[in-house]
């Protein structure tokens, strides 16, 4: 048996009524999360961009783009609300498996595809389940395996999860679907260098793997084939992104009591993960320490730079919001200046004309961790070990006092019990953002997203996010 039939196998026989309580109630969240981070993402820089281009181009009225009463073919939908989904880096992240960012890529599709074919929403929760528990797979497969850092796991591994979706929604074979993922694998990239260089186009690349997705689903459904030992075969992922590290078909099965659904985390800061610790560890400082910045002499951040996705010195270029998204340095300032950084201190605007906050960054540099860290906290469970270690950041002040606050990432991005009630608050803190609380019913949302399982139809929920002509 080859990989792609297993995960077929694993992705196409589990019916819906076997998934766990909870793992619904998780995808409800994480929906929920994700239409939030699309709302917010609107506006962004790029995104109407993006919107004016499709609807020029046209097309088929098959999906419903977000915010908007306009349609457009599948993949074009996807692709476009996935780049809403991802604009501001706000969207959920799979810590576990390599950091992806799942719903970004599959939360339009499963939507796009139950708006065509009239699915209902335990169907449509199913599959975003399911996607999640491939591509989640697929990334606790590859974690511990030799991958170039130059490689971006959403782009690369999203589709694959994304196909299974797509396959159970439209009721395929199990040989359309495996041909689906060899022909996904035909289109799959995903690269770091958008990020290492702030542009814009880091922002569409889950989007990229959305609409690549829906494309090898369509042509499969049209009789298309595609290679089956897409995993194993001597050209195959495991060769051509693992430097011929092999995954085992040991590596694949389906716990029901254990599905990846449940352990994506949802972020609490616009901005880069790899900043999240050390905003956090500077957060609880300043406020129990009751710090101004008048009184810092100078920061030194530890384990986390320099280098890395975060880890380099601060200046607004031309995407001044990228720029400060991927720069912890730049998000310490602004934790200890202005205090924690919002949605609305992430736009170009603030980043680019606050000068105490650009001034203060000089002030920020890295060094090695101190020696009297606190003992390791739990490890919560399928995550790496290497997120036990510590990042955090040591202050000294004028007087000569020297203080520090560490953060692991393991406490990070654990999820915490009361996390759908988290999720609703930053749900309306994405709306509030977004300038459209007078168009959006926001708490007619969240209801309809929260009795999804009993809906025969996810067209309420489509009807309730066309909001702008």
């Amino acid at each position: 048996m080859t990989i792609a039939r297993k995960l077929t196998k694993i992705g196409l026989d589990v019916s819906g009524d076997e998934i766990p309580d909870s793992s619904y109630n998780a995808a409800i969240k994480l929906l929920l999360d994700a239409l939030g981070c699309a709302i917010a993402g609107y506006a962004t820089p790029g995104i109407s961009g993006l919107n004016e281009q499709i609807c020029e181009w046209g097309g088929k009225e098959e999906a419903s783009l977000f915010l908007s009463r306009k349609k457009v073919p599948l993949p074009n939908a996807a692709f476009v609300n996935g780049a809403m989904i991802h604009a501001l880096d706000f969207d959920d992240v799979y810590v576990p498996g390599n950091s992806l960012h799942l719903s970004s890529t599959l939360v339009p599709v499963v939507l796009g595809i139950a708006e065509k074919t009239g699915a209902s929403g335990k169907d449509m929760l199913a599959a975003l389940i399911i996607g999640i528990e491939i591509s989640g797979q697929l990334g606790i497969a590859e974690r511990d395996r030799r991958r170039s850092g130059a490689f971006l796991p959403s782009s690369l591994l999203n589709g694959f999860g994304a196909i299974i979706s797509a396959a159970r929604m439209f009721k395929m074979s199990a040989e359309e679907c495996i041909n689906a993922l060899g022909i996904n694998y035909a289109q799959i990239a995903g690269n770091r260098q958008a990020l290492l260089d702030m542009t814009l186009t880091k922002r569409l690349q889950p989007a990229f793997a959305g609409r690549s997705a829906i494309w090898a689903v369509e042509l499969a459904k049209r009789g298309i084939t595609g290679s089956e030992r897409i995993f194993e075969g001597d050209a195959g992922y495991c060769q051509a992104y693992l430097n011929g590290d092999n995954f085992n078909l040991e590596d694949f099965s389906l716990d029901l009591n254990k599905l990846q659904v449940e352990n994506v985390s949802i972020k609490r800061y616009p901005s880069c993960g790899a900043c999240h610790n050390v905003q956090i560890a500077a957060e609880r400082l300043i406020k129990e320490e009751k710090l101004t910045p008048d009184e810092i002499e100078r920061v030194e951040i530890f384990n986390c730079g320099p280098g890395g996705l975060a880890g380099h010195p601060f200046s607004p270029g031309r995407n001044p919001q990228v720029d400060a998204q991927f720069s912890v340095i730049w998000a310490v300032a602004h934790t200890l200046v202005r205090g924690p950084a919002t949605l609305a201190d992430y736009s170009n605007d603030r980043i680019a004309n606050d000068q105490e906050v650009i001034a203060f960054c000089p002030k920020i540099t890295f060094s090695n961790a101190p020696d009297n860290l606190p003992s390791k906290p739990p490890l919560p469970p399928d995550f790496p070990k290497g997120y036990l270690a510590y990042q955090g950041l040591i202050i000294y002040t004028k007087d000569g006092r020297r203080l520090q606050r560490a953060q692991s990432p393991a406490q990070t991005f654990a999820v915490p019990k009361d996390s759908f009630e988290q999720t609703v608050l930053k749900f309306k803190q994405c709306v509030e953002f977004s300038g459209l609380e007078d168009k959006i019913c926001t708490d007619t949302i969240i209801n309809t997203i929260n009795d999804l399982r009993s809906e025969k139809s996810i067209i309420t929920l489509i009807r309730q996010l066309q909001i702008c002509c």
